[in-house]
């Protein structure tokens, strides 16, 4: 017997150590950071701190831990070093042009607007911070509603008030997300089910940048958003069983891939095509967010 419990005290100790669990804090303010993405460099492993700065990862792989969270400089740390505190350092952008003017909101213009009809595709992704972003040109019809409004996504749910965050950046030189534009979490919930989400951006006075805009949908690993699923393989006699993180984002299937990006371990890259059993017309197609904006004067 006492043999046994030694043995069952050695897999606890070894399932406790390789795990972190830390919170995190702005260095200045001392205040406990939200929804900061973390993941082991150059590994699929990955988490979201919850909304009192809390996380835990698996370390058992890797060899360097990675923060990132809008207004904050990103944060590299070797996995036998990570204290049980952690702070970040606020950032501060070199803003190119700083616009001063005052809303009237007396005229409206919707852009990317989308027939719900138009979407077969909702995805949700696994346990890894991810961001999926869309780039908006710039129209000089803008000029005349130049502030952002509302924004509307097509939300698919299992569970109930599911959190996603939306981020905007401007362009870098080589066409990928690049500065954000709105240094703070905008934070989405959805209820379940299938329905349009829209949220009111209107008392945040973001200005529609003339080199374009990019918006983007952020998942948030934790632990309220997971929902586990069983979905087919290729063999349709098998099934395998997956931790998703809600809520799904609708997608609209494109031919070419002009404006679309993903953010995953630490990397931009353009979305890829569609394969394997997904559904016409997404196969070998590319997915876009389907996202309409509003914007306002």
């Amino acid at each position: 017997m006492k043999n046994l419990l030694s043995i069952i005290v050695f897999f606890v100790s070894n399932f406790c150590f390789s795990q972190i669990n830390a919170v995190i804090f702005d260095k200045e303010t001392k205040e406990k950071i939200p929804y900061v993405n973390i993941w082991i460099e150059n590994e699929n492993i990955g988490t979201t701190s919850n909304e009192n700065g809390e996380f835990l990862i698996d370390n058992s792989k890797g060899e360097i831990l990675v923060l990132s969270s809008l207004g904050y400089e990103t944060m590299k740390i070797n996995l036998n070093e990570v204290p049980s505190k952690i702070f970040l350092i606020p950032k501060s952008y070199e803003l190119d042009e700083v616009i001063v003017s005052t809303k009237k909101e007396s005229k409206e213009k919707i852009i990317g607007e989308f027939q719900d009809s138009e979407i077969g595709f909702y995805y949700a992704t696994e346990k890894n911070p991810e961001i999926k972003a869309r780039l908006f040109d710039y129209d000089t019809s803008y000029s005349e509603t130049p502030f952002l409004k509302i924004i509307k996504f097509r939300i698919y749910s299992d569970i109930k008030n599911a959190k996603f965050n939306i981020r905007f950046y401007s362009i870098g030189d080589n066409g990928q997300p690049d500065k954000p534009i709105y240094e703070k979490n905008i934070i989405g919930i959805s209820k379940k089910g299938t329905k349009n989400l829209e949220i009111d951006l209107s008392d945040l006075n973001i200005y529609f940048p003339k080199d374009g805009l990019f918006v983007s949908y952020e998942w948030l690993i934790i632990e309220e958003n997971e929902f586990n699923i069983s979905v087919p393989t290729q063999d349709s006699n098998k099934r395998i069983e997956k931790t998703l993180y809600e809520p799904k984002v609708g997608l609209l299937p494109v031919s070419k891939n002009t404006n679309s990006w993903l953010y995953k371990n630490g990397k931009w890259k353009k979305v890829e095509r569609f394969k394997g059993i997904s559904p016409k017309p997404y196969l070998d197609n590319y997915g876009i967010l389907a996202i309409e904006l509003t914007l306002t004067n």
